[in-house]
């Protein structure tokens, strides 16, 4: 590849990319009588193999368009990256579901929201976008949500806010489910966007966390949230090639494009989702547990930007840019890129896998597992206070 600006060359021997592309699209297309497991292992074949087929044109698009992220004090890379391999992602995702023809309302809306977000994201990636027009644009997407019905509703049996409606006779519970559904959408997004630091960690963690939605979709028979995590995940999988590259210098980076457009669809999935039919402790602490890793990190950097008076408002915490997360952190204790990618992604497994267990657990059981998750980041804590006080120490 060529470097600073010029056209891409010899990105990779195209003929495996024109096989994958071929494949992709068969794999996209309906194929009428297959059951629930193998409609979903075909449309994650096909989303991944339509991501690597659609890459180099990505990269040529990224280098004619100037869309490339150059090395700093705050990158790990160290030459000019394309930075809009997300749109392969969007692409890939969007081909496998439509040639199904097999949509909901709910899926209708966060592929459409999605692609607003997206569409922005790609325009902050190329041209660049504040904060006030970033977070503008999101809530708009929001309102397609709200449209459509998707809502964090709370139990009326055992819901506080409920009482302190009716008592107050303002409404005041709705308020919030909706105030709390784009905090959450919003929130995950951009916490996953943090994430997106080093080779490899966003693609993986999405692919991971999709899959452990889809093992919930499959076992409880919600075919449009399984639709849309095997497509998100297939799609994720499909980038990692390009992206997961140790030994060698990424082919591309997700970009906002792919991570806030990733996170979007994954906090999208969870409010879709029916998570419990009998308890609203169960319905909020399985999603918690299986995104506890980028709410953690995003929690654990905002308090510490904020006490070091690096962030003093929503503008600012939106745009600022650290080496101060999770995945920073490891990598300061001596972990290589790989391994950090590991590590995350198994914290990731082993909350989510909890979270799976959680759905069908009596109440002592869910609050063992939830002591389990609190323990797991109280050590993280401490591991991540450990690598600020060697960065500090300039060890």
């Amino acid at each position: 590849m060529q470097g600073d600006g010029g056209l891409p060359v010899n990105i990779d021997r195209y003929g495996p990319r024109l096989a994958a592309l071929v494949a992709g699209m068969l794999l996209a297309l309906p194929w009428y009588g297959l059951g629930l497991i193998l409609q979903s292992i075909k449309l994650v074949l096909a989303s991944a193999l339509l991501t690597y087929a659609f890459m180099p044109a990505v990269i040529w698009l990224a280098h004619r368009i100037g869309a490339l992220d150059r090395p700093g004090a705050r990158r790990v890379h160290q030459q000019p990256t394309p930075r809009i391999g997300g749109l392969a992602v969007f692409i890939s995702v969007n081909i496998s579901l439509l040639f199904n023809f097999n949509y909901s309302v709910e899926l209708k809306a966060i592929c459409i929201s999605g692609a607003l977000v997206a569409a922005l994201s790609m325009w902050d990636d190329v041209k660049g976008l504040s904060a006030s027009w970033k977070l503008l644009g999101q809530l708009v997407a929001m309102l397609i949500l709200f449209q459509s019905g998707m809502l964090l509703e709370f139990n009326q049996e055992e819901r506080l806010v409920a009482l302190l409606g009716s008592s107050w006779g303002i409404g005041i519970d709705m308020f919030l489910e909706y105030l709390i559904t784009a905090l959450w959408i919003i929130g995950i997004a951009n916490a996953f966007n943090f994430l997106d630091g080093i080779n490899g960690l966003a693609a993986a963690l999405a692919a991971a966390v999709c899959l452990l939605m889809g093992l919930l979709a499959a076992v409880t028979a919600q075919v449009f949230m399984l639709l849309l995590c095997v497509a998100v995940a297939g799609s994720a999988i499909g980038f990692l090639p390009d992206n997961a590259r140790y030994t060698r210098p990424a082919r591309a980076f997700l970009g906002d494009t792919g991570s806030i457009y990733l996170g979007w669809m994954m906090a999208g999935i969870a409010v879709m989702g029916e998570w419990s039919d009998t308890s609203s402790l169960q319905a909020y602490a399985a999603p918690l547990l299986i995104f506890s890793v980028m709410i953690f990190d995003m929690i654990y950097t905002t308090i510490a930007r904020i006490h070091r008076g690096d962030v003093t408002g929503l503008s600012s915490w939106v745009s600022y840019v650290g080496r101060d997360h999770l995945h920073h952190r490891l990598m300061y204790l001596g972990l290589s890129q790989k391994q950090t990618v590991m590590a995350v992604v198994a914290i990731a497994l082993i909350t989510g896998l909890a979270a799976l267990v959680l759905v069908k657990s009596g109440y002592l059981s869910i609050w063992l597992l939830l002591g389990q998750g609190l323990v797991i980041y109280l050590l993280l804590s401490f591991i991540m206070v450990m690598a600020a006080q060697r960065v500090e120490d300039g060890e």
